[in-house]
């Protein structure tokens, strides 16, 4: 059986490229189904920059770049996704802004927790720790095939989804062309959440529509994979403020 071809498709006009990048479980495809309702970007299918057939050197910045300035070489609608860290781009967003609106989507980190430990344990691989509930979960040193999003290693998980954060918030206060979006205020203000991305794309959104919720997404796991109850949210968020409060402040939560 051979593979189907990928479907490219390009603006009639001249427009940026649109990058997504994100922590796993942080409402990812919900910002790209966003940007094809009101920006007429293409969610699906999408460009994946997690693609090992590709051939990248993901430790080489400059490599990174350069596929990504091949891709936009035409005004590409199909939205390119990553889950990376900023270092993975260090040097690089400057000529990478030339030709991509980057935006990080950002979620509150309990939720985040929450949705990773169901959608690990959904999976045939080792894609990370299958632990107990999502507070263990929050305290585990990441493993298994998630490392291959960040550089160095991290204590916790907790640390992980920090590092990732300020990571994105410390480009988009640097470079233009990059923004921090929150899940939430996408979930709860969604017009003028996407409202305010025009500047960034150099026109207002053609409709303000947001998408349905269950389509062109990449579902969790089971409710409760190991059987152990609820979580201990009020256990979790305090986690969560003693380990990484200070990004979750520098991020509104």
């Amino acid at each position: 059986m051979t593979a189907q071809a990928f479907e490219y498709t390009f603006f009639a006009e001249q427009r940026p490229c649109a990058l997504v990048v994100s922590h796993e479980r942080s409402g990812t495809h919900f910002l790209m189904n966003a940007l094809a309702s009101c920006y007429g970007y293409v969610a699906q299918p999408w460009i994946n920059l997690d693609v090992p057939e590709a051939n990248i050197n993901y430790f080489d910045p400059s490599v990174i770049s350069e596929y990504l300035r091949l891709l936009a070489g035409r005004p590409l609608a199909n939205i390119v996704k990553s889950h990376h860290a900023a270092d993975f781009f260090a040097g690089e967003l400057a000529r990478l802004t030339q030709r991509y609106v980057i935006l990080s989507v950002c979620r509150h980190p309990v939720s985040v927790m929450v949705s990773y430990w169901r959608f690990l344990h959904g999976l045939p691989w080792f894609e990370g720790p299958k632990v107990a509930d999502p507070l263990t979960l929050a305290r585990s040193e990441p493993w298994g095939l998630m490392r291959r999003y960040h550089l160095g290693q991290y204590p916790t998980l907790l640390r992980r989804w920090a590092a990732h954060g300020e990571g994105w918030l410390a480009a988009a206060e640097s470079q233009r062309g990059i923004a921090v979006v929150r899940y939430e205020d996408l979930d709860a203000h969604f017009e003028e959440t996407m409202l305010d991305l025009a500047p960034f794309f150099g026109r207002t959104p053609q409709v303000l529509a947001c998408p349905p919720r269950g389509v062109n997404v990449v579902p969790g796991g089971p409710e409760d994979p190991t059987g152990c109850g609820p979580p201990d949210i009020e256990a979790l968020e305090r986690l969560c403020r003693d380990e990484v409060g200070a990004t979750m402040a520098r991020l509104g939560y």
